[in-house]
């Protein structure tokens, strides 16, 4: 018998995502511990097999999936989405005997109401940013996931703050999310790798930012400091890894691509797309750049520090919860490229400091351990269970 059968609702499956990583990163560790994973995605996506590789089976359904933007046909046709949604978890969790329900974003509702109507436990893991505005609407919001909610695991000390400033805050805990540390550490850095960034050899100076290509990223603040530190560093290179899906993505993403026409980038810039091999990119790279305008967490950073990287991060949100300004990397403010550029310069210029703060990343990369954090969430569904069977006949 296994220890625990969780259904885990997952609202996305693509290249480049936060919520598949940690969930991949997570299962790694509990499904060798005997946890049962049954993994929900709204289609077929490039992770599934990574997911079946751990051992995990892979279920569809038609999960209804909140947004930002909204059309007025999406707001008329909630109810309807979500009550799809929900009978179709239901219909899972019956034949796969769940135990708990574990929702990998707060954006699916679906798997909340299922389990109050199946009368299992529900665990709530919140990815958000740390914004919640409208304020009416996260009022609301709040009130909902925690009364679906047994657990709310939330990504970041301040997305924590989210649900207790409004009182809410009785079933959250604030856990990060797991890395594989030691993979990125084990990782080797290849000259092969390095060319296919855009560093023909060592002596090019690799700077790269890895992420989903949206203007929430203000990758156009990672450009623009990229130009301001090109004339001043000749052997400097660039790379941003991620690609795009949405429309709004593949706009912004031909927007980036003219933005470094004009800046005359275009030979020493490199679009990487989205890669398999993130701990070999990591290690590939001189400096990790993060130029975010908001962050719950930006679990890229502590995999940068695990492959021993200094990095430069936007001063925003739950980011300066991940490193000590001066010890691991810098903080620069949102959309000042200069700012970026000035730090970014002065780790490429100096070496000692440069490994310096690459050693001192490895140390803090601890905090952020799939082992340790994964461990807890296991912790949590077992105390959720009483280590009793509660599964749907």
């Amino acid at each position: 018998m296994p220890a625990v059968r969780v259904l885990f609702l997952n609202p996305f499956s693509q290249h480049v995502s936060g919520p598949d990583e940690t969930l991949l990163a997570t299962l790694e560790v509990l499904i060798p511990r005997g946890l049962e994973a049954h993994v929900v995605l709204p289609a077929p996506g490039p992770l599934v097999s990574r997911y079946q590789q751990l051992g995990a089976t892979i279920h569809y359904a038609p999960l209804s999936i909140l947004r930002r933007r909204v059309s007025p046909w999406e707001i008329a046709s909630l109810g309807a989405r979500v009550t799809r949604g929900t009978l179709a978890v239901m219909s899972i969790a019956r034949a796969v005997r769940a135990d708990v329900i574990d929702t990998n974003m707060e954006v699916v509702l679906d798997g909340g109401i299922a389990a109050r109507l199946l009368d299992l436990p529900h665990v709530l893991h919140y990815r958000g940013n740390t914004l919640d505005e409208p304020k009416l609407v996260f009022d609301g919001l709040t009130a909902i996931w925690a009364g679906l909610s047994d657990r709310i695991f939330c990504i970041s000390n301040l997305t924590a703050q989210i649900f207790r400033r409004r009182g809410r805050g009785a079933k959250v805990t604030a856990l990060y999310d797991p890395v594989d540390i030691h993979g990125f550490a084990r990782a080797e850095r290849s000259a092969d790798v390095r060319q296919q960034l855009g560093a023909a050899n060592e002596l090019e100076q690799l700077v790269g930012t890895v992420a989903r290509i949206h203007p929430r990223k203000d990758l156009v603040t990672f450009i623009e400091a990229c130009a301001l530190l090109a004339p001043q560093l000749p052997n400097a290179r660039f790379v941003i890894v991620g690609d795009a899906h949405a429309p709004e993505e593949r706009a912004y993403e031909r927007t980036l691509r003219a933005l470094v026409a004009r800046r005359g980038l275009t030979d020493r810039f490199c679009f990487a797309g989205a890669r398999s091999d993130m701990p070999e990119v990591f290690k590939a790279l001189d400096v990790f750049v993060l130029s975010s305008r908001h962050e719950g967490f930006g679990r890229v950073v502590p995999e940068a520090l695990a492959a021993g990287k200094p990095v430069v991060i936007s001063r925003e949100g739950a980011l300066t919860e991940l490193i000590e300004e001066g010890r691991e990397g810098f903080f620069a403010t949102s959309e000042e490229p200069a700012e970026f550029a000035h730090h970014i310069a002065r780790l490429l210029q100096d070496d000692p400091l440069r490994s310096r703060l690459g050693t001192a990343a490895v140390a803090r990369a601890r905090l952020f351990d799939a082992t340790l954090l994964s461990g807890k969430v296991m912790d949590e569904y077992l105390a959720l269970t009483d280590s009793t069977s509660r599964a749907v006949a």
